[in-house]
């Protein structure tokens, strides 16, 4: 598992709810790890700070894209072929490509 998207380890310790008390604008800025907050050894909810949150929303949104792709037919297709035409060696430099989209733009 990547480092960067935050994990929430079902084996970790777990804080109370009293623990909600003690934070404040100044120790969220400071929190780094996520936490299980629980009720008598019962998970109710999970705080983890915003950066984090859109981290887990970027990784999971290029899951369900990767997934959308390999699961339409002509999308998987048009990346078999692409990949094909690399190892093919079919390929042309960047700068080319955007002189004949400029070429096409006018």
């Amino acid at each position: 598992m990547s480092t960067s998207v935050p994990y929430i380890d079902p084996n970790v310790e777990h804080v109370g709810v009293s623990k909600l008390r003690t934070l404040n604008a100044t120790t969220l800025r400071q929190f780094e790890k996520a936490m299980v907050i629980q009720d008598n050894d019962t998970p109710l909810a999970v705080l983890l700070t915003y950066d984090q949150f859109l981290t887990m929303q970027a990784q999971l949104q290029s899951v369900i894209e990767t997934i959308e792709l390999i699961t339409d037919d002509q999308e998987r297709a048009a990346l078999v072929d692409g990949l094909r035409s690399v190892k093919e060696g079919r390929t042309r430099p960047l700068s080319e490509i955007r002189a004949d989209l400029r070429k096409r733009a006018k």
